[in-house]
């Protein structure tokens, strides 16, 4: 997913008080829209987090990147043949350049408050939904059940057959925060939360928005009460989540994969397909496919097991 961009090269340098460097012969124009560094393409603009190691940077495939002099130098320097040309938008710091780009152009143009009515909500949900609160944008697929209480945020997509349970928080904004004027201020998350068929979300559990793609639960998941999901999280189909459970940003659960209640998860950890966490667990770290994990930090269940019996 990406979000529309509407402003052209040299209004984009003005906009973001940026210099503008050229690498190799490029015909890329105008950006049309601000992707994730990581799958950008060549029509796209993308910001380059602090976090960006340099092997990333050289392979963003971006026509348009938005970053600081150290990150310019490394672009130049390591430059591949799939993205051998393009433009660097050089910035003090990037992340208030993005934030700039999402509270200015990026911002999508439906209204944050246009919300049904509650003869609206009971027309379509039926009676028990009276006082959950659903945005007009919100799409809520066939033989869905919307629980009491619940509130759905503009650019949430939910598919047939799920559950949402009473109280809980779909599409707020994530919890994603950038440095200005000596304050934290909270970053736009625009991308929304997209929930596949055959899905279950607990009471009061909160699935927060992604920044620029979308936070997904696959099909067939289950999720269990008090449940927090951080904006970009992915967790695959079929996971099963105990109560309590926490998923950082940008976390990654494969298909398959069960967590018992009150784990933790440091942000943007990847688990393979069809693993097992132990409840009260706190995975700092990313794990293959069938991994067996215990305690805190996480480690397998039989090195976790031989530790605490001495």
């Amino acid at each position: 997913m990406s979000l529309p961009l509407k402003l052209t090269l040299r209004e984009l340098q003005k906009f973001l008080h940026a210099d503008l460097e050229k690498r190799g012969d490029t015909s890329q124009g105008s950006p049309c829209a601000l992707a994730p560094f990581e799958s950008a393409e060549p029509e796209d603009l993308a910001v380059l987090p602090h976090r960006a190691s340099p092997i990333q940077i050289g392979a963003c495939r971006a026509g348009v990147v938005v970053g600081d002099a150290g990150q310019e130098r490394i672009w130049t320097g390591m430059a591949m043949e799939t993205v051998a040309s393009g433009w660097f938008l050089r910035v003090e710091d990037p992340a208030r350049a993005l934030w700039m780009l999402l509270d200015g152009p990026c911002r999508p143009a439906e209204s944050e408050a246009d919300w049904l009515s509650e003869r609206e909500t009971v027309d379509r949900f039926g009676t028990h939904a009276r006082t959950a609160m659903v945005h007009r944008d919100a799409r809520v697929g066939s033989d869905t059940w919307i629980g009491p209480g619940s509130v759905l945020h503009p650019r949430v997509r939910i598919g047939e057959g799920c559950r949402i349970g009473e109280g809980t928080v779909l599409g707020a904004p994530g919890f994603g925060l950038v440095e200005r004027d000596g304050r934290q201020w909270p970053l736009p998350h625009w991308a929304g939360v997209w929930i596949e068929p055959d899905v279950w979300v607990g009471p009061q559990c909160q699935v927060s928005a992604g920044l620029l793609e979308p936070t997904f639960i696959g099909r067939g998941a289950r999720l269990d009460a008090q449940i927090q999901v951080g904006h970009n999280a992915r967790i695959g189909p079929g996971c099963v989540l105990a109560a309590q459970t926490g998923l950082s940003g940008s976390v990654v659960l494969g298909s398959g994969c069960v967590v018992g209640g009150q784990a933790g998860f440091a942000e943007h950890v990847v688990l393979g397909a069809h693993c097992l966490v132990a409840a009260r667990s706190g995975v700092t770290r990313s794990w293959p496919e069938d991994s067996k994990l215990a305690g805190f930090p996480a480690i397998p269940l039989g090195k976790w097991r031989r530790k605490v019996a001495g």
